[in-house]
């Protein structure tokens, strides 16, 4: 205040132009510079001087009921303006120039000409306020103490809503209690949330009653909305502790754990008991257990908790011990191939083949056969038959199109949405451990555009 005591406001002023944002008398406001105009003020007003305590400017924001040409440009400007103190200058010339100007608004100003444009416009000004700190004469009127003792009691009703834990809210606490009636509601207007034109309609407000009128529903409106705020969350505190208990506790700090808790428990329980009796073999039992443990410690919200319990869900589901007894009558496996498909010859004596070494040898693993021809000639149909004969499952796996070998591989599961690949999703949709594979259309792989 003292500062401001010192601070003469001249009869000319350079003008600083926003159109974003109001500065009234009393509040601080930060001001990107983007024009040429307000970059020449800078230059020659604000850095070519040691010191900015003495440096006072024009705020003038646009209007949108006045017009004064700047430049040649038709700018709507206000002819009310706040003169400002210029408390910090801060910004680059590298690459370009780029400065952020933070002010303090001091009083009310009138723009009676535009004495110069060109480098950047500066106006014959009158002081419509009084500066921070000297006496004003006005508020000895009863009808404006009343005014002025209804909103503070507004102003301390606002206060009282907001946490004073909070270091900065315990500042302005201080900072309003403090403040001359006649400041109060210039800086109440800057504080709560208003709208351009609201904020400019205070501006106009030359008259402090004026000013009081316009102000106070702008304060009731804010008080109004806290308390929706504050309704609306204990409503919903109350909702979610109704709802949803996460966690409750008993006496001694002994938990009681939630229904999602018990879920999660009997599932992981059910998972358990299904890998006791899917009969893995020994080391995929031994990774089984591993990654079981490993979800058990999880919390059902971590990212890795669906990853591992689908794969576990993949093994147990996976057929480890199923397996269907070949038929290995040769003479009845001939009677099904003819009876299914007619010559074909060489196709039908190499299964034969197959099975008459079977008979002898039943540690044989099964051969891979590659059928060649144009389509429509029965490659698909004769591996149907064959796994009828053999008394198999049957299932086909179509790789036309494949370009990622890890569609068939499958992926790793650190990728997100890995799956298992084709011979895995086979050997689970058979339901045994020894179907009959057909890889169809081999021919339509694409190749990886990587």
């Amino acid at each position: 205040m003292e500062k401001s005591m010192k601070v003469n406001i001249p009869k000319r002023l350079p003008l600083l132009i926003i159109s974003h944002g109001i500065l009234l008398p009393g509040a601080s406001m930060r001001i990107p510079v983007r024009t040429t105009q307000s970059m020449n003020i800078v230059k020659s007003r604000l850095l070519s001087r040691n010191t900015l305590s003495s440096t006072v400017i024009g705020v003038l924001p646009t209007h949108a009921d006045s017009g004064v040409e700047v430049n040649g440009e038709n700018i709507s400007l206000s002819t009310i303006g706040t003169a400002a103190v210029v408390i910090q200058v801060t910004g680059t010339n590298w690459p370009h120039p780029m400065y952020t100007l933070l002010v303090t608004g001091l009083c009310r100003f009138r723009l009676d000409e535009l004495l110069q444009e060109a480098p950047f416009p500066i106006g014959a000004v009158t002081q419509l306020d009084k500066l921070p700190g000297e006496e004003d004469s006005s508020m000895q009127d009863k009808e404006l103490a009343v005014m002025s003792k209804t909103f503070r009691g507004q102003v301390a009703e606002l206060l009282d809503m907001l946490d004073v834990s909070v270091p900065m809210v315990a500042k302005l606490k201080r900072i309003l209690e403090a403040l001359p009636s006649a400041q109060l509601p210039d800086v109440c207007a800057s504080i709560v949330k208003t709208t351009y034109k609201e904020k400019l309609d205070i501006l106009d407000s030359v008259d402090l009653a004026e000013r009081f009128k316009k102000a106070l529903p702008l304060l009731n409106r804010q008080i109004e909305g806290l308390k929706l705020l504050q309704n609306s969350k204990v409503t919903k505190r109350s909702l979610q502790s109704y709802r949803a208990p996460k966690e409750q506790k008993l006496p001694f700090g002994l938990p009681i754990e939630s229904n999602s808790n018990e879920n999660n428990e009997d599932e992981l329980s059910e998972l358990e008991e299904k890998i006791k009796k899917a009969e893995m073999p020994e080391t995929a039992l031994k990774v089984a257990k591993k990654e079981w443990q490993k979800l058990k410690k999880m919390s059902s919200h971590m990212p890795d908790y669906a990853v591992t319990r689908n794969y576990l869900e993949l093994l147990v589901e996976l057929p480890w011990s199923k397996i269907t007894q070949d038929i290995l009558d040769i003479g009845q496996a001939r009677k099904d191939l003819d009876t299914d498909h007619y010559a074909m010859e060489k196709l039908k004596k190499r299964v034969l083949e197959y099975l008459a070494v079977r008979q002898l040898k039943n540690t044989l693993k099964g051969p891979i056969l590659c059928f060649v021809g144009p389509p429509g000639v029965g490659k698909t149909s004769i591996g149907r038959s064959i796994a009828h004969t053999l008394g198999r499952e049957f299932h086909r796996i179509s790789l036309g199109g494949i370009c990622d070998q890890s569609d068939i591989r499958g992926h790793r599961r650190t990728y997100i949405g890995a799956m298992p690949g084709r011979i895995i999703q086979g050997l689970k949709t058979a339901g045994t451990k020894n179907p009959v594979f057909l890889l169809d259309e081999i021919d339509k792989l694409v190749r990886s555009a990587k």
